[in-house]
Order: structure tokens, then sequence, then C-alpha cells
């Protein structure tokens, strides 16, 4: 499940959202607790052989960053 505000035009947009708006974000909080963050991994889905057993469902409300 995501956050439609999350959809974003192309591959380059995404990436860039997640290093300059998300993650600094996630890092702020994060920091209350005395950790930080960092980026370790990022799914990147082209296509899907059987879409049938893929699902995304976007809400309308946001969720995370």
């Amino acid at each position: 499940m995501a956050g439609a505000q999350k959809v974003v035009p192309d591959l380059e947009t995404a990436l860039r959202r997640v290093r300059s708006y998300s993650l600094p974000r996630e890092h702020r909080r994060l920091q209350e607790f005395g950790q930080s963050s960092f980026i370790g991994k990022i799914l990147i889905v082209e296509r899907e052989a059987l879409p049938e057993l893929a699902t995304a469902v976007l809400v309308r409300e946001p969720i995370g960053f």
C-alpha cells in the first residue's frame, strides 16, 4: 500500500524524490531516537511476467513520506 502522493512521472523523478524529500524527513524522524537513516535498498519493478501476481494499492491519504 502506498500513498498516491508518491506517484511521479518517471524513474529519475522517483529516485530524486527518495533522496531529496523522503530521506531527509525520515532522518529527522529517527534523530528523535538517536538514530540516523540511510537508503539501503530500492526495489524497482519494471514489468511483471505474471501481472496477476502483483497488486499495488494506492490510497488518497498520505502514507509515509
